[in-house]
């Protein structure tokens, strides 16, 4: 899609421009998320991995350890669940576990589940979690979604999530596009209506080219059969499409301009600095704001950063979110057969 082809949908951009106070945290240089001491399995999946990209003449993938933390607690979860795939029993979708923790990227995940009745032994575990690694890089067109997320070429970090407890392995493959060297992020929770903002700066060669407001309900609870049936998931569609620096639609047909200034919701200046200002909706839900960029002098629109702003009416989020946000501080590493 070029920019171009950018509509706008399902938001009034009158009353974006009526808030006059925008709440965004301050901005902030961002740093990748030191990975823990790698356990030998989790560097040999990603030695795996970046082996299959370096085949293929992609670059390496980086370890942030803000992506394992999140898939150390995903699959925790999930082994004393008994829960597999996605999702656990508290229904929230992996791209808001990580952006609740505090991850500024575009995120996808690879899952994968093992289960025996008797224990893993000893020294099986590399053969296990290298078989499942080699099956998703197998995989043939059209079904090879797990594939095409690992050689994805805008993918620049990667985070290995692993729980086993007796017989049962849960692993997951945490992929994000990470481009932003400065943010800004909206607040994790607001009330409905509230005028919010976020705002950065995109390592180069990238340039922002457009911004996307997404909308989804509130995470339901899933049963087991449910959580466990899902096996493929989405992110939520937009209510809001931004082309930088375009206005908001005037009196008179001045609609459209493409000229740089505090009106525009997405607002990219000479240096690539932008700020995107929205208002959330007037109900309970979860917004998601993407950032999509244009890398050189290509017209691509690549996501390359994004941040999650939960709506409620109380303004505070729900337990089962909350407890992703706790994962924005880092932490030691909890028991519970996590490895």
């Amino acid at each position: 899609m070029t920019v171009g082809a950018l509509v706008l949908a399902g938001l009034t951009l009158a009353n974006l421009q009526a808030c006059t106070e925008f709440r965004r945290s301050p901005a902030a240089p961002v740093a990748t998320a030191a990975a823990g001491p790698a356990t030998p399995e989790r560097a040999a999946v990603i030695a795996q991995v970046n082996r299959a990209r370096a085949a293929a003449g992609l670059p390496e993938l980086a370890v942030d350890g803000l992506l394992e933390r999140v898939g150390n607690a995903h699959c925790g979860i999930q082994v004393e669940e008994g829960t597999i795939g996605h999702f656990s029993r508290s229904g929230v979708p992996p791209y808001l576990r990580y952006l609740l923790a505090g991850g500024h990227g575009f995120h996808r995940e690879n899952a994968a589940t093992y289960s025996s009745s008797a224990a893993v032994p000893d020294g099986a575990l590399d053969a296990i979690l290298a078989h499942s690694v080699a099956s998703m890089l197998a995989e043939i067109p059209p079904d090879d979604g797990h594939r095409r997320a690992l050689l994805d070429p805008d993918v620049t970090h990667i985070g290995v999530g692993l729980a086993v407890r007796g017989g049962e392995v849960r692993m997951t493959q945490e992929l994000a596009t990470e481009a932003a060297v400065t943010w800004s992020p909206p607040p994790a929770v607001v009330r409905p209506r509230s005028a919010v903002a976020l705002g950065g700066t995109l390592a180069r060669p990238w340039r922002p080219a457009a911004a996307q407001v997404l909308w989804g309900p509130l995470p339901r609870p899933l049963s087991t059969a449910r959580a466990n049936a899902i096996r493929a998931y989405g992110y939520p569609p937009p209510r809001v499409t931004l082309a930088a620096n375009q206005l908001p639609d005037l009196p008179g047909g001045a609609g459209g301009q493409r000229t740089a200034g505090p009106a525009a919701p997405f607002a990219v200046d000479r240096f690539g600095n932008f700020t995107l200002k929205w208002a959330t909706g007037s109900g309970e839900g979860v917004e998601i704001a993407i950032v999509l960029a244009t890398r050189g002098a290509g017209t691509q629109l690549i996501p390359v950063a994004a941040a999650a702003t939960v709506v409620t009416a109380s303004g505070t989020l729900p337990p089962e979110l909350a407890f992703w946000r706790a994962l924005a501080a880092p932490a030691p590493t909890a028991g519970g057969g996590a490895r």
